[in-house]
């Protein structure tokens, strides 16, 4: 009967961290930017294990970067003629379907005189014309991270996603855009059944 009974304790505390989950998401403050996990629900997708930042923008829609799809391809070699692209450390993000030819800086700040931006949150800005990503490269280079496109929905798109079970909401974090270790976002931040796990563990049930 022991093992029976913290057999239903661990089930117990999982069904109500599961409601939660789910309550957080039906209750999601999109008007906020927000941290979007990939459920299973987009598995065979490519949203597949892919962690966003999204943001509101004027009209009812949204953008969003992939902060888990880094690739082997540094500044330097897609604009060699480019000396400041030499100082960037990190590589080039994937950063979604829409303008993939398009280069976005996710910067700390915008640089002087910046045109196209969009701020996402407090701490963190979209620099995402040309012109402007140059100077954040050339004043900033490490202050940022860099994207090749970017995910769009329409007005209620994102929502409608939320509803149907696509993403788990975070809040948004500028500590998880720069994160140091981006390919394993989407295992540090979906740990539902790990933490289940953890649980039974914790509960001695072997």
């Amino acid at each position: 009967m022991k093992f029976f009974a913290k057999v239903m304790i661990a089930l117990g505390a999982a069904l109500v961290f599961i409601a939660c989950m789910t309550d957080a998401a039906h209750a999601a403050d999109l008007s906020q930017p927000v941290t979007l996990v990939a459920t299973n629900r987009l598995a065979g997708s490519i949203y597949e294990e892919t962690v966003l930042v999204a943001a509101p923008l004027p009209h009812g829609q949204h953008v969003g970067f992939i902060l888990n799809r880094p690739t082997r391809v540094k500044l330097q070699t897609l604009f060699p003629g480019h000396a400041p692209s030499r100082k960037v450390v990190g590589p080039l993000s994937l950063g979604g379907p829409m303008f993939p030819g398009m280069l976005v800086a996710l910067s700390r700040k915008a640089p002087p005189n910046a045109g196209a931006t969009i701020p996402l949150m407090s701490g963190l800005v979209a620099v995402i014309d040309g012109e402007s990503v140059d100077r954040v490269i050339e004043t900033t280079p490490n202050d940022a991270r860099y994207f090749a496109g970017l995910v769009v929905w329409a007005p209620g798109g994102l929502d409608e996603e939320i509803r149907a079970g696509a993403w788990n909401v975070r809040p948004a974090s500028v500590e998880i855009v720069f994160s140091a270790n981006p390919a394993g976002l989407w295992k540090e931040l979906s740990g539902g059944a790990r933490w289940f796990q953890v649980q039974l563990e914790h509960h001695e049930l072997y």
